[in-house]
């Protein structure tokens, strides 16, 4: 997203909410720092502009662009002007999360299978999609609809393995509802 737009969006979104640079900034980025990213001048780390939503009270996808417009990664830091957009993977994965806190299981898996091996967010991607994956095969499960469950619980599992926030304890459910499932599929 062209820093300017973006500026222009969180600026907007404050003078809204009828607050000063400095009561959004409050300990977390200087006022300073706000300025020039509110004059397009500096572009947001994706902490920065989570913050910044909070604050602002919007859900993170609100200043997000829906289409890349560089190849950045979620990397950037907040310094001087940088050419470098919020990446498109970055809007999506915050969709994802809002969709699972939402309890739209199924949105939530369908935005998370659009993101790649390559993004930036891979380990927070991996980290969601295994929790999605489980709710979804349990879902399945409880319905009888275990050739689903089947594939989501191994889908679960394997993501659950993958990246920086991988999780033993959720890669050892998924795996026993898995077992589960294959046993009363077994029995039909």
């Amino acid at each position: 997203m062209d820093p300017k737009l973006l500026g222009q969006r969180i600026k907007e979104a404050r003078l809204a909410k009828k607050m000063t640079q400095t009561e959004v900034v409050g300990s977390f980025i200087t006022r300073n720092m706000l300025s020039q990213i509110e004059s397009g001048n500096a572009v947001p780390s994706m902490k920065t502009l989570t913050y910044l939503a909070k604050v602002l009270e919007l859900p993170p996808s609100v200043l997000l662009p829906e289409t890349s417009e560089g190849t950045g990664t979620d990397h950037e830091s907040d310094t001087a002007a940088s050419p470098i957009a919020v990446p498109t993977d970055a809007a999506a994965f915050y969709r994802a999360k809002e969709a699972y806190l939402a309890e739209d299981y199924a949105g939530a898996y369908d935005i998370l299978s659009s993101i790649e091996d390559a993004s930036a967010l891979f380990d927070e991607a991996q980290a969601l999609f295994s929790r999605v994956a489980f709710q979804l095969a349990t879902d399945c499960y409880n319905n009888e609809k275990l050739t689903d469950t089947l594939e989501l619980a191994k889908a679960s599992a394997t993501a659950a393995a993958k990246g920086l926030y991988a999780s033993s304890e959720l890669k050892s459910q998924a795996l026993l509802l898995l077992s589960e499932a294959a046993a009363k599929l077994a029995q039909i």
